[in-house]
Formats: structure tokens, sequence, C-alpha cells
């Protein structure tokens, strides 16, 4: 006899599903960290061959049974400019094959051996010889967990046999091949995972063939298969909403996968029923083969064809269809916040962007001080502003990637980029709210600067743009002898700012009027420069920090 469902077997229910979902969460954490510092080079690899972009994704998947998880990873790549669309069709199309796995073992009740995986997993996460065992034990542990989580909700759906009502609407969905394909998108859409999606059709749909009378087949569970994998998309376009063009592109291309595959296979529905025979009377095993027969035959249609697929998505999402704001980011993506490699590297792109856009201020500046210029002034204001939205930008996505699990030397690089980004910061707010002000102060003065002042102010200004266009390729590039030889001029730079500012004093006891007239412009000037100077060899420190922490 079914026992009642009460509330009890639907927090076993909601229990489950934590679980399997806290899984393949921490299967996927566990899988980054593992082949976070190869990651480039796993890329390479992938760029080879659609082929070998296929196995790639196929076996990421077995790892963290959730396709949905590998495309968002693809999306955060792609959008990181790590992976171009075309590479990661391959990965989509292994990724959805791979998923397949965890139903196929739910079905001939692999889950029964989950208690075993979490404790070998959890003695494995354990070891403090090796890091990558550990990093094993814990992607085995993670397992572990889908499994058990599967087992729960298996368990706790059982008595809701016992309900008329969820009879009568199971039974809609399995009549009526348009209710079972609307059901299986929404549940999956939900809970981001076909995976359990269909662990629960199998238990319900094995609870009804065992209740006697109407016994579910191919015919009634396919239209739900398909459901569930198109529910699947869901989470990767969720991913999109701060992804660029390129990222999205990925998402619309797993989409158009199993959309084409539901369109081309759903009129086959009606014609199922005569292979009853074939595919075995348990709806688990009917479940899990339609489930893999489905992926392997969109992997199949679409492998040949990925470069003519790849031109289609390139058509249809293209610059247009995504809609640009005035200023934007060009490296950094939240989907790969969890691999601090990739993040650190993208971080160190959008700084040496941002590095660009004050280098060019501080060249501007000069001129300006040079020879007034209007249009000039406008230019280093507008740079201001796009200044400062990636200075927040960064220091946001730096952040949030502080929250993720890193480790000492990864932690000290965060920090260290976060300082060299807020000195830029400064030193754009100096161009722009001082120097700028000040050589409007020289172009409205009744007496321009003194021939000696001017030419020092100049020459002061140069090696100071000297020094800090070295120290910017000193980031760039990684070049520790550069930034040790501009963190050492540091000294002198101390001794030139107080020799000029002398210089300007001798001046004023001379009461040379030009002196007399600009000395507060001059006096201004010359701090303000020496503030901007005090920045350069701040980044020129942080850049050593970086390489050496100690």
């Amino acid at each position: 006899m079914t026992p009642t469902f009460n509330l009890l077997h639907l927090f076993s229910l909601l229990c489950g599903l934590a679980i399997f979902l806290y899984g393949m969460q921490q299967g996927e954490k566990n899988l980054k960290r593992i082949g976070g510092t190869d990651l480039r080079k796993v890329i390479a690899i992938i760029t080879r061959h659609r082929l070998s972009a296929f196995i790639a994704g196929f076996f990421t998947t077995l790892l963290t049974q959730s396709s949905s998880a590998t495309t968002v990873i693809l999306v955060g790549l792609a959008s990181a400019q790590m992976m171009t669309l075309g590479q990661s069709l391959g990965m989509i199309l292994g990724a959805d094959l791979g998923t397949t796995l965890a139903v196929g073992l739910f079905a001939v009740k692999f889950y029964y051996v989950a208690p075993f995986l979490i404790a070998v997993g959890y003695f494995a996460s354990l070891s403090r010889k090796s890091e990558r065992m550990s990093g094993y034990g814990n992607l085995v542990l993670a397992l572990g967990f889908i499994f058990f989580g599967m087992q729960m909700m298996a368990e706790a759906v059982t008595p809701l046999r016992s309900l008329p009502q969820f009879e009568k609407m199971l039974h809609s969905s399995l009549v009526n091949p348009w209710y079972g394909l609307l059901a299986g998108t929404l549940i999956t859409a939900v809970i981001h995972s076909s995976a359990a999606t269909l662990a629960i059709v199998i238990t319900l749909g094995e609870i009804y063939s065992a209740g006697g009378g109407f016994v579910p087949g191919a015919k009634e569970f396919f239209p739900i298969v398909l459901g569930a994998n198109l529910g699947t998309c869901v989470t990767a376009f969720i991913s999109t909403i701060r992804a660029d063009l390129e990222g999205t592109r990925v998402a619309w291309a797993h989409f158009l996968f199993k959309l084409a595959g539901t369109i081309i296979l759903f009129p086959v529905t009606w014609f199922l029923g005569k292979f009853d025979p074939f595919l075995g009377g348990s709806a688990a095993i009917q479940i899990a083969a339609l489930h893999t027969s489905f992926n392997l035959f969109i992997s199949i249609l679409f492998l040949p064809f990925l470069q003519s697929f790849e031109w289609l998505i390139l058509k249809l999402v293209n610059p247009k269809s995504k809609s640009q704001a005035r200023y934007q980011v060009s490296y950094l993506h939240e989907n790969v916040l969890g691999l601090p490699v990739l993040a650190l590297s993208q971080a160190v792109k959008e700084i040496a962007r941002m590095s660009e856009v004050v280098s060019k201020m501080v060249e501007e500046s000069r001129m300006l001080i040079n020879r007034f210029d209007q249009r000039c002034k406008s230019a280093i204001i507008t740079s201001d502003d796009e200044v400062d939205f990636l200075h927040e930008s960064i220091v946001t996505f730096l952040t949030r990637m502080g929250r993720e699990e890193l480790d000492p030397d990864q932690s000290s690089k965060l920090y260290q980029l976060m300082m060299i980004t807020t000195d830029l910061e400064h030193v754009g707010d100096i161009i722009s709210k001082s120097i700028v002000m000040l050589a409007e102060k020289i172009e409205l003065s009744p007496l321009p600067l003194s021939v000696e002042g001017r030419q020092e102010i100049i020459e002061f200004f140069g090696n100071t743009a000297s020094n800090f266009q070295e120290a910017l390729a000193a980031f760039v590039i990684s070049d520790l002898e550069l930034a040790q030889k501009v963190y050492e001029r540091k000294r002198d730079n101390g001794v030139l700012y107080n020799e000029l500012f002398e210089r300007h004093m001798d001046r004023l006891y001379k009461r040379k009027p030009e002196s007399l007239q600009t000395t507060s412009i001059h006096v201004d000037l010359l701090e303000e420069i020496r503030r901007i100077n005090h920045f350069t060899f701040r980044i020129a420190a942080h850049i050593l920090k970086i390489h050496n922490p100690e």
C-alpha cells in the first residue's frame, strides 16, 4: 500500500533537490579548481578540432553531471575572449551527451552506491599530500551528493500516487504530448537540471506502471524528455544578462541545438508506441534510452555542420541585437569568477585597458599646459568619466572575486590589483580636477608663467610622464626589472621636486613679475605633478609585490 503524501515527504523532496543541486555546484567548483591553472592549455587543445572539443565537453560534464553548468562556463569563457563561438559549439554538444550518464545510472539504481562515493570522496578530500588528490576527492564527494539527492527525491515522490489530483495531472501530461513537453520544460527551467527532472519522472513512471491499468511507454515519456532538454537552456540564458555578444551567442547556440532537435523529433512521438517492445518494459530504461538517444541524435546531426551553424548564429545574434552602453568593460565577466586564474588574468587585461586611458590623459594634460585647447579639455573630462566607470567595474569585480576560495598568492595578487586600479583612478582625478583647472588659469592669467618656470614644469611633467609610461609597461608585460628601475627613481624624483621648488623661490626673491603673478599656479602644478609621480611609484611597488608577495 502506498503511503499518503504529507508535509514530511515534501520536505524530503526539497532536501533531496537541495543536496542534488549542491552536489552539482560543488562538482563544478572543484572541476574549475583542478583545471583552473591549466585552462589556457585545455582551450588550446580544444581549438584543434571539433571532435576534440566534443570529447572535452563530454568528459567535463561526466564529472559535474550538469550540461547547464558547462554551458555557463562556456558563456563566461567566450565573453572573456578566451574562446570563440566556433570553439564552444563542439563542447556544447559533448556536454549535452555527457549529462545523460546520471539519468542512465539512476535508471539502473546506481544511486545505491551514493554512500560509498560520499565516504571515499570525503576521506580522499582530506589529503594533505596532494592538492590535486584532494580536488579529485571533492569531485567524487560531489558525485555522491548528486546520486544521494536523486535517491531522496525518488523516495519522497513515491507517495504522490495517493493524491487523486496529482494522478490526474500526471495522466494528462502523459497522454497529451503538448502538456508533457510544457511540464518537462517548466520543471527543468525552475530547478535548472534535466537529470533531476527525469529522475522524478522515472520514479513516478514506475509507480504509475505498477499501479495497474494504463501503462505509459516511450510515446508518453518522450515529450517530457524533450521538454527537460529544452528547459536546461534557461540557466545559460540567465548567465547572458551580464555577458557580451560572444557569450550571448554561445547561449543561443545551446538553445537552437535543443530546439532544432525537438522540432525534428517531436512528431515522432505519435509513432513511438510501436517501439516499446524494443526499449524494454521498465519506465526507467525507456526514459534513460530516450534521453540519451535525443542528445546523441543532435550530436550526430550537427557535429559535421558546426561551421555552417556558427555562420547562422553570427547572422541571428549580431551586434545590433545587443544594446551597447556608453562605457563598457571588455574583459570582466561574472561567469569566470569561479575560475581564479582566469578571472585574475581578465582583471589584469581590464586594468591595462584602463591604464591606456589614463596614459592618454597624461599626454593630453601636458599639451594643455603648453597650449590650452577647449577640445583637449573636453576630451580629458570624457576620459575621466570612462576611468571612473572602469575603476568602479574593476573594484566590484575583484571584490566579488574575493568571496571565492583563493589561495594566499591569489589573494595577494587580487589586493595589489585593486590598489593599482585605485592609484590609476587617483591619477585620472589629479589630471581632470586639478591640472586641467590650473592649465585654464594659466590661459586666463594676465601674465604668463615665467619662461624658466614654464620650461621647468614641462621638463618635470615630461619626466613624470616617462616614469608613468614605464610603470604601465612593466605592469602589462610583467617586467619586474623595469618596475624596479621605476621604483628606484623615487628618491631622485623627490630631490628634483625640491630643486625646482627652490628655483621658483629664487625667482620670487628676485621679484620677477611673472613669477610673482603666477606663483600659486606654479606651486600647485609642481605639487600635482609630484602627486602623479607618487602614485606612479606606488604602482611600481604593487607590481613588485604581485610577483614577490613576501
